[in-house]
């Protein structure tokens, strides 16, 4: 069995642990905001693979982890964003002969709308009322009394401008 070290926030602990362990990986975490290098080196000194998350982790954390891996020649992946499946797969591309897979839930329709319930009117006078409303919704408003009134006036083409602002002597 394979061990997985996560440095990352402990919120996402839960989901890491619980779907690296349904492919058989164990898992190992670290979230300090003031680390110790030599318990950062027992981490990785146990791990198979080293994961760091470096967004919202302390920097030396992953500075120490880092060059333990590098001292230690243990693997390790840094990203900023990252679930299960992706550490997976950097893991199976770190560990071909292994070849761990997440198994896929059913098959789930992320955007499927409830069907519409449609309501039947009991009377031919409820039905007609509803045909009424709906058709008067779908209609566009005119404002024909606006209409009119433009109708009626006239704009020439070019105005005299030195006529109209000309003072009278």
């Amino acid at each position: 069995m394979r061990t997985i070290l996560v440095l990352c926030e402990s919120g996402y602990w839960h989901d890491l642990r619980s779907g690296l362990n349904q492919v058989g990986i164990s898992f190992l975490g670290f979230d300090k905001k003031k680390p110790n290098r030599f318990e950062i080196e027992q981490l990785v000194a146990k791990a198979d693979f080293v994961v760091m998350r470096n967004v919202n982790v302390a920097h030396h954390s992953v500075r120490f982890a880092k060059e333990a891996c590098k001292a230690t020649n243990t693997p390790f992946w840094i990203s900023h964003n990252f679930g299960v499946e992706t550490i997976i797969n950097h893991f199976n591309e770190t560990f071909p002969e292994e070849s761990v897979h997440l198994a896929r839930k059913a098959s789930q329709a992320k955007n499927t709308k409830p069907p519409r319930k449609t309501i039947h009117s009991k009377t031919t006078k409820d039905k007609a009322e509803a045909q009424l409303i709906t058709k008067s919704l779908s209609q566009k408003h005119k404002h024909l009394p606006l209409k009119n009134i433009l109708k009626d006036i006239q704009i020439s083409d070019e105005p005299d401008f030195e006529k109209m602002f000309k003072k009278k002597h």
